[in-house]
């Protein structure tokens, strides 16, 4: 027959495995959580350089635009040269 101090070691015994699968898991979660957070990091670095691109197409094409008009406007000249 089992006596109550077998009971009460086999559940402390069971309580301590819990407790270590318990912390396991908690590693797991937290591990996942810290590789998630980097990741967005990664991301949110990512989406920074691309803003940055972008900037740097929108003034590229700005000034594009800028020399077209000018250009435009230097074609119009020498046509009305060579019309008159």
């Amino acid at each position: 027959m089992i006596g109550v101090k077998d009971v009460i070691e086999q559940k402390q015994k069971t309580l301590r495995e819990l407790e270590d699968e318990s912390a396991k898991a908690l590693d797991v979660v937290n591990s996942t959580i810290n590789k998630l957070s980097t990741i967005n990091e990664k991301i949110d670095a990512t989406i920074d350089e691309i803003a940055e691109q972008k900037a740097k197409l929108q003034s590229t094409e700005v000034e594009l635009n800028k020399t077209k008009v000018h250009n435009a406007k230097i074609i119009d000249k020498f046509r009305s040269l060579i019309e008159d």
